[in-house]
Order: structure tokens, then sequence, then C-alpha cells
């Protein structure tokens, strides 16, 4: 996202509002920008002016607008909701800005020590075996090689991975399982579902249409297939949340029953968006509070080891020479 979108979206929202139309509001809001962003919304505001949704003048530029935000959009101009959906978007948009801010605060000081350890992992060897200035950067590069290697797959599964398929499928439910982070994940994709059922519902929208649009959005294939069935259990008459999978925690499924029977469904998905997005936040914090102490734990009984073994292999050689 670029940075600034955010609040973009709230400037939008707080115009839209207070009764300023549309396209006023794009030109003042563009005025106000630099740079990219700035040229992008300029093309956006011409689009809309030529008589073109809002929706589809974004969807144009995709290497800015997310689809959520595309599909949102659309909703809200289905409902004439648009100021809402924009203020609900800056919002969601800080919450990412804030989340991804704290988890790489939390690593950067791993990354700092993995880089320290790597200098300082050598040294036993050095000072028992003697200075060999080759062999200890050579060391060194091996050393790091490790995580820069770990690091690189990581970033390649998960970008040339196919963003539908078995094998996106497998990755997200696997990412799900990983401690403190798949919790923070799979409360982030429910929020995202909440959301988008919200504003879709709100548009007016078919609730099988709501359900498809807001499991797309959710951004993690396994939690999609947790609503797949609710299309089918309308679709066969009986109620929307029948459909819901039994792997849903009750404290999700029980409000959204209630909220079907006393038709406040839109409301009651309106907190669980928010409940969820709450409880990733906090998921994705003790991620980064957790994450640099087991990195700590890992260097020190690697640096352990190699003092042990590095003694064990000087005091063998001395004993075999007596």
């Amino acid at each position: 996202m670029p940075k600034g979108l955010a609040t973009v979206y709230d400037n939008l929202s707080t115009l839209l509002d207070a009764g300023v139309p549309l396209i006023r509001s794009l030109r003042t809001v563009s005025a106000g920008l630099r740079g990219r962003l700035q040229q992008v919304f300029l093309r956006v505001t011409g689009s809309v002016e030529k008589g073109m949704p809002l929706s589809d003048a974004i969807s144009s530029n995709p290497k800015v607008f997310a689809r959520l935000d595309v599909m949102i959009i659309h909703a809200a101009e289905e409902s004439g909701n648009l100021a809402e959906a924009l203020d609900m978007l800056g919002h969601w948009y800080e919450f990412s800005r804030r989340v991804k801010r704290r988890v790489i605060s939390g690593l950067m000081l791993p990354v700092f020590i993995i880089h320290a350890a790597a200098f300082m992992v050598p040294l036993p060897r050095l000072i028992i075996a003697g200075w060999d200035v080759e062999a200890y950067f050579r060391s060194v590069l091996l050393t790091l090689a490790v995580p820069y290697i770990l690091a690189g797959l990581i970033i390649g599964i998960m970008r040339f991975t196919p963003q539908t398929g078995i094998a996106r499928r497998a990755l997200e439910g696997f990412s799900l399982r990983i401690p403190l982070l798949g919790r923070a994940l799979y409360n982030l994709a429910l929020s995202r579902y909440c959301w988008i059922f919200h504003i879709a519902s709100k548009a007016g929208m078919p609730i099988t249409e709501c359900s498809e649009m807001a499991a797309n959005g959710t951004g993690n294939m396994a939690v999609a297939d947790l609503f797949r069935g609710c299309t089918a259990s309308v679709k066969a008459g009986n109620p929307f949340s029948d459909g819901l999978s039994p792997k849903l925690p009750a404290e999700f499924i029980e409000p959204w029953r209630i909220g079907e029977e006393t038709g406040r469904l839109d409301e009651i998905s309106k907190r669980l968006a928010e409940k969820n997005g709450e409880a990733a936040e906090f998921w994705f914090n003790q991620f980064a509070a957790w994450f640099p102490r087991v990195v700590y734990g890992a260097l020190l009984l690697i640096m352990a080891f190699v003092v042990i073994y590095r003694c064990m292999a000087l005091y063998g050689g001395v004993f075999s020479d007596l």
C-alpha cells in the first residue's frame, strides 16, 4: 500500500460526509498529495469526471489499490454509503500500517543480533586455533548464508505460489499453524470477511453474493473455506448460519445466528469485524514481542554448542598428544 493512502481515504470520507460532491472531493484531496500518489488520484479524478464509477476508476490501478478496496467501494456505490466505506478503509489501512510497523520494529533487533552473532560465533575457534582472517570471514559468510537462504525461500514461495489452487490453500493453511502469527492471520481473515459482508449487506446485495464477495476478500483460502457452505445452505432454503463451518469458534457462530434471526446481521457483522480486528492486532503484537526472544534463545544455544565443541576438540587434541 502506498504511504498516505489511509489518510487519503479518511480525508475523502470527511469531505463526502460534509456534503462535498465526489468529484470536488477528489480534486481537493489530489491537490494535497505529492509524487506517485498524486498522479494516480489525478487519473482517478479524470476518469470519474468522464462518468466512470469510482470503483472502476481505481481498479485501473491495481498496483496502488487492492482488490479489497475495489470490492468495498463498489458495494458502497450501490448503497450510496460511500463516505462510511471510505472511512472504514481508512481505519483498515491505518490498522494494517500499525501492525506492519509493530512487526518490523520487533524484527529489527533480531536481525541485528543475527548479524552480530555471525561475527561472534567464529571467535572461539580463532582464539583456540589461531588467527586466520580468510577463514574467519568465510565462517561469517557461511553463518549468514543460512538465514538469508531461508528468508529467500520463504519470500519466493509466498510470491510465486499461484493465488488460487491446492498449493496456495496448503500454504495459507500452514501459515495458520504458526504459533501466535497463525492466530493473528486467522483473526485478520475473519475481520476482513465480516467487514466486506457488512458493507455488501448494507448495499442491499443478496446474502449469497455478500458471502461470496466476503469469502474472496478474506486473504486466506483456508479461512474462506469455512464460509463456502453458506451459499449452498441458503440455496437449499436453510438459514445462512447453518452453512458456517463448525470449525469456527462458538463466539463467532452464535452472534451471527442471533443477528440473522433478529434481522440485525449487518450490525452484528460489523461488531464481529471490529472484535476480530482487535484480536488480530493483539496477536500480531504478541508475535512481535516473542519472536526476538526465540531468536535470542536459538543464538545462545548455537554459540554454546560451538564453544563446547571447540573446547572438546582442543582438549581432545591435547590429550591425544599426551
